[in-house]
């Protein structure tokens, strides 16, 4: 039978107590703490890692700012904040955020106008990845849509896909690669942006109280969908792109070529490697 998460969490926290100068017992309990998102524990069992562990500096930095990228995710999308962007925004992409803003400020309906005609602007863009073509993608969390979320030098940000030509998503090592996924884009310019990409969407506080279930979502192993007006389609759980051809998980696409007209070109170079990912995704910690 599996452990559950606050099981393994109470097993670890034992162990550092047993053993407190162990910096893989810190860096195993920051883990569970990233997953269970208890974001200010996290940060000090890095700073104790990053202690006992002074090579590990620059990486504990790194998670410090993914850190606070996550919580600053949340507050944009409780409409409380303004997402960063990678290249200029277009008018559509501005006003999803609006829509989060609508939401907020208890104008569900506006919200739904707004975002609305935001995705009838946006522009469809095929690709294809992993023995899967498709002829559209999206977020399956409508609030997002044709939107990319990443993180890159340390903050938060959207990026249409219309601007993307192609990116690599590393597959799960570790546990905290379930929140965050390093990834590599190539943008339809040819600039390319490495940094990474939320694993999961951010939890609904209380939404789930059955505890296997709140772990398979924190785990990545499912994604459940809640409808909320009109327009809204909020996820909760393992990161999924809605497509043409189906839902697909982020690893399960972790190599893809978008090839709308836009960048049909230099989608061409990358669609080779696409065919090479087995497109299995298991979610297991």
């Amino acid at each position: 039978m599996t452990m559950s998460l606050d099981t393994r969490l109470d097993d670890m926290q034992g162990m550092i107590r047993r053993e407190p100068a162990v910096a893989g017992h810190r860096w195993a309990l920051f883990q569970l703490l990233c997953v269970t998102e208890q974001w200010e524990r996290a940060i000090q069992q890095l700073q104790v890692f990053a202690q006992l562990n002074p090579q590990q500096a620059q990486a504990a930095q790194a998670y410090r700012e993914l850190i606070r990228a996550e919580r600053w995710r949340a507050k944009v999308m409780s409409g409380l904040a303004q997402p960063g962007f990678v290249v200029d925004p277009p008018s559509w992409i501005e006003s999803l955020a609006e829509a989060l803003r609508l939401t907020a400020a208890g104008q569900a309906g506006v919200a739904d106008t707004v975002r609305e005609a935001a995705l009838d602007q946006a522009p469809l863009v095929s690709g294809s990845g992993a023995a899967r073509s498709f002829e559209w993608i999206a977020d399956s969390d409508s609030r997002l849509g044709p939107v990319c979320e990443v993180i890159t030098a340390g903050r938060y940000r959207w990026l249409p896909f219309s601007d993307i030509a192609g990116w690599e998503i590393g597959r799960p090592a570790t546990l905290v690669d379930l929140v965050w996924a390093p990834c590599s884009l190539t943008l339809v310019d040819g600039t390319k942006a490495r940094g990474f990409m939320p694993a999961r969407f951010p939890a609904v506080t209380g939404a789930v109280h059955d505890c296997a279930a709140l772990d398979a979502l924190r785990l990545g192993n499912t994604t459940v969908w809640t409808e909320s007006g009109r327009t809204g389609v909020i996820a909760q759980g393992r990161k999924t792109w809605a497509t043409s051809s189906g839902d697909v998980g982020v690893f399960e696409l972790d190599v893809c070529a978008f090839s709308d007209d836009a960048n049909r070109v230099l989608a061409d170079s990358i669609a080779g490697s696409a065919t090479q990912g087995d497109g299995g995704m298991d979610g297991t910690a």
